[in-house]
């Protein structure tokens, strides 16, 4: 890698640890990051060679640290089969209209004994819901003015499209793993910081609101859980 990667946040630290653990081997890695963007959230040895994906020819551009750089859509890319020891893929799959295929893609592509690091909302969250059911302009919108990115929605900074498919809910894709011979190695659910400071700010009455909601799914929709990370590896045949 060309840049080192030190993580800040609460779930990239524990997210840190494991990936630590799992990756003891001494060869060299070969690492895919989808919908790379310009920034990747965690640290991997500094001789790894380190593949980015993106749709954006802009946000490749602003990429860094990939060695190889990939224009395409991960859910029709044809990746080489059994190419890749690790592949991340952070706050993509909700952005996509058929996550089931980037996950496939991801499967044929990473090696036995092989790491999928996933980072998404939770859909079935107070927060996923509101996001899958709002129309784009208005995800702009608050990024801009509630947020403060005022560059948010230009020049290919987000936020992006968001489809949040049902079938990128937590037990969805834990189901899909023990389908596809991959083992769940981590899962994090946490709350994200921007939750956090809202309910900081509104105090009673997000409350009032998250209490309502929790009752009317009849438990089904986190309130507080916004986000999680899975890790999967693949098994040997």
């Amino acid at each position: 890698m060309t840049t080192e990667t030190i993580p800040t946040k609460p779930e990239l630290l524990r997210l840190q640890k494991v990936v630590d653990k799992l990756l003891t081997n001494s060869r060299k890695l070969r690492v895919l990051e989808a919908g790379c963007g310009s920034a990747t959230e965690i640290h991997l040895p500094q001789d790894a060679f380190f593949v980015g994906m993106d749709i954006s020819a802009k946000q490749l551009e602003r990429n860094a640290v990939a060695q190889e750089k990939i224009l395409g859509d991960i859910q029709t890319y044809p990746l080489p089969g059994g190419e890749f020891d690790v592949i991340l893929c952070f706050y993509l799959l909700e952005h996509l209209p058929q996550p089931e295929l980037a996950m496939k893609n991801f499967l044929q592509a990473v090696k036995e004994e092989g790491i999928i690091i996933l980072a998404l909302p939770n859909v079935l969250s107070i927060w996923g819901l509101i996001t899958k059911f709002t129309p784009h302009w208005f995800h702009v919108w608050v990024y801009r003015y509630i947020f403060g990115e005022k560059r948010a929605g230009t020049d290919d900074f987000g936020p992006f499209q968001t489809f949040s498919r049902l079938s990128t809910s937590p037990k969805q894709l834990e189901q899909f793993a023990l389908n596809h011979n991959l083992s769940i190695e981590y899962l994090d659910l946490y709350e994200n910081f921007r939750q956090t400071d809202m309910k900081a700010k509104y105090g009673l009455w997000w409350q009032l609101f998250a209490g309502t909601v929790k009752v009317l799914s009849f438990g089904q929709v986190a309130t507080d859980n916004t986000d999680y990370i899975l890790v999967l590896k693949k098994q040997k045949n």
